[in-house]
């Protein structure tokens, strides 16, 4: 290969690169529905755009690579983390990826975790952006007297992994995880605009 299309071929593929790159860096806006005023979320992936919807009264902050949410104050050391790792190639959630994932799960859970088991998997719990399939873990484990419980849903793109992790003290996670998994429902991607003269190149 020539040193000319060896720098097309790097160019090319960091244009694809920049192009798929999920980035979590929220832009919030308001809106209505049925009288209660909602917070969205908009996350620039490429040309396209991410739209979430978060549980009402979480508070959020994110970066590139995470967006992190609290439950409200009343419910101490609860958090949850949204999260994107870039894949080398897209990978399906079969057996050899799950066995992986578990791992990785396990070795997520904090250094002082005491008794740490994983008490739950599910496959399919929702489909992410209406179409995508993902895999859930729970696990339990004690820290500093209290016990806790962690879980994480993973989801894979083309060119990244989603994570959606959430942990709280064992007698608040019911209800505060039900509720996150179900703010996930509202994740969905938005196609870019295309103009009158591309819509109209486009139906001939």
């Amino acid at each position: 290969m020539s040193i000319r299309s060896l720098l097309l071929a790097v160019l090319f593929v960091s244009a694809i690169s920049a192009r798929a790159a999920l980035d979590l860096s929220p832009f919030p806006s308001e809106f209505d529905g049925e009288g209660i005023k909602y917070t969205q979320l908009s996350f620039k992936d490429g040309q396209r755009r991410v739209s979430y919807v978060p549980p009402q009264k979480w508070t959020w902050r994110g970066g590139s690579a995470q967006l992190h949410l609290l439950p409200p104050a009343t419910f101490l050391r609860a958090s949850a983390v949204i999260e994107t790792a870039p894949l080398a190639a897209p990978q399906s959630l079969d057996e050899k990826t799950i066995a992986a994932l578990r791992q990785e799960f396990l070795n997520t859970l904090p250094p002082g975790a005491v008794g740490a088991k994983i008490v739950s998997e599910e496959q399919g719990p929702l489909q992410l952006g209406g179409n995508i399939p993902t895999y859930e873990f729970t696990a339990t484990y004690q820290a500093l007297g209290e016990i806790y419980v962690h879980s994480a849903l993973f989801a894979n793109l083309p060119e990244a992994q989603l994570r959606f992790k959430f942990t709280s003290l064992k007698k608040d996670f019911d209800s505060l995880h039900r509720t996150f998994r179900a703010s996930l429902i509202s994740w969905e991607w938005q196609e870019p605009a295309t103009s009158s003269a591309e819509r109209l190149t486009a139906s001939k």
